[in-house]
């Protein structure tokens, strides 16, 4: 899936801590994360999912020693009506970045905004994906 600015237009809640989409199905709305020190970044359409950023980006791979390039993952969770109040979790690898890079806020944003266009089109998402050239592909592990 590929980025498209329009996504912006659908997906009318960003940013949020009080979730719209949780508050329209009479459940608790305060979302939480695995580490509160960040920005909040989620994604919501108001009635059928959320998602967001569950703990800080990462190095990856944790190994010190990994003869792998430099990568970070994040942690989103995302919840679809589709499966009830059921969260699921998943990895988004990012290539060749590193956590003092300026910009990783706003390549995450984008991130989350693609997982978002992706619940509108369906209920599920993969498990892991890799993010380059501003498309997310799913990757089998």
């Amino acid at each position: 899936m590929k980025y498209d600015p329009q996504i912006e237009e659908h997906v009318a809640h960003r940013n949020f801590n009080l979730c719209p989409h949780c508050i329209h199905r009479g459940e608790p709305g305060l979302l939480s994360r695995l580490c509160e020190s960040m920005p909040m970044i989620s994604r919501s359409d108001g009635k059928t999912f959320h998602v967001l950023l569950a703990d800080r980006p990462l190095a990856y791979p944790q190994e010190r020693h990994s003869d792998a390039p430099d990568c970070v993952s994040l942690c989103f969770w995302y919840c679809h009506i589709a499966t009830g109040s059921t969260t699921h979790a998943l990895v988004v690898i990012l290539p060749q970045a590193r956590l003092d890079q300026p910009v990783l806020f706003r390549v995450i944003d984008s991130v989350a905004d693609l997982l978002a266009a992706e619940l509108l089109r369906t209920n599920h998402l993969a498990s892991l994906y890799q993010f380059s050239g501003n498309a997310l592909r799913s990757l089998a592990h």
